[in-house]
């Protein structure tokens, strides 16, 4: 199962179709981190992949990745965003993210770097 959150409508579908169109399935999707948060902890266990906007409201990504630390240490975490903010970045990898792409992104690399984290 993958987690995908982002409070872009536009981006969730984009990601998701990304996602469908290259052999996953079992997505679910949130629109804010608080969202998120609740449908990871209603999933314990049974999320492979966390795909995680930084910029949201309720509960940004940063936080998020903070708070899904808690109780799942080791999913991969993905912030995809428009974020370039080196400090910010640094936040979200000692917080626990495991890779940062920037938005728009090309579907072939996103796609590899997907495959490559579930195969891991």
């Amino acid at each position: 199962m993958i987690l995908i959150a982002d409070d872009s409508e536009v981006i969730l579908d984009i990601v998701k179709n990304t996602l469908v169109l290259n052999g996953f399935k079992n997505i679910i999707e949130a629109k804010d981190g608080q969202e998120a948060l609740e449908l990871a902890k209603k999933h314990i266990g049974k999320i492979s992949l966390y795909i995680l906007d930084v910029n949201m409201p309720r509960l940004d990504g940063i936080s998020l990745i903070k708070e899904l630390r808690s109780f799942d240490a080791s999913t991969p975490i993905i912030m995809l965003t428009t974020e370039v903010e080196k400090s910010k970045i640094q936040k979200a990898k000692e917080f626990g993210a495991t890779g940062w792409i920037i938005k728009p992104f090309d579907a072939e690399k996103f796609i590899q770097v997907i495959s490559m984290l579930l195969k891991e």
